[in-house]
């Protein structure tokens, strides 16, 4: 059993050396979020930023800058759910990171793309306030810019119109009919 134990650990550190194991970062990024999490744990004060460090996530993803915003309501919702408005009880705030290149597949035509974080806003993510996002940013290390959305217009436009007013004389007043043939004499 110890031999088994041992001959497993061994293989596993000769795959770390060769980078054929499954880890999403480097070995030396490894060994670096290993030393903060050695620091966060031993009880000492965390500096912004050191979260990320020990999560394990790859260097590349502090070059990156993150969005937070409100989403538009959906074209096909009637209500104000997952709006700013104060009936919504679903959290309103989202992450999102810029953008990398993208581009079309030749074989299917599908939009394609190389980025490992292009996906991770569009189901995880979700803040009920920006303080919350940007405090989340900032814990993380990520630079972040924080878009306001457009306050809702509350009045109604001058002129409320129905369907029923697009065939009114109101607007155009009363027709003429002269050009009729029933009303030629």
């Amino acid at each position: 059993m110890l031999r088994k134990a041992v001959s497993t650990l061994f293989n596993l550190e000769k795959r770390v050396l060769y980078q054929q194991a499954g880890f999403a970062t480097a070995p030396q990024d490894f060994s670096l979020a290993m030393k903060k999490a050695d620091e966060i744990y031993s009880g000492k004060t965390v500096k912004a930023g050191d979260i990320g460090f020990s999560a394990g996530v790859p260097l590349e993803t502090y070059n990156r800058k993150v969005r937070i915003f409100c989403p538009a309501k959906a074209a096909s919702q009637s209500g104000l759910g997952r709006t700013l408005h104060p009936s919504s009880k679903a959290p309103q705030w989202k992450i999102v990171f810029e953008n990398l290149s993208k581009w079309e597949n030749p074989l299917m035509g599908w939009t394609s793309t190389a980025d490992p974080l292009e996906n991770v806003g569009r189901s995880t993510l979700l803040f009920y306030t920006k303080e919350e996002a940007a405090a989340f940013c900032a814990k993380h290390g990520w630079e972040y810019v924080v878009d306001e959305p457009n306050p809702r217009n509350h009045i109604r436009q001058k002129r409320y119109l129905g369907y029923g007013d697009n065939y009114s004389i109101k607007r155009k007043g009363v027709p003429d009919l002269a050009h009729l043939p029933s009303n030629r004499s």
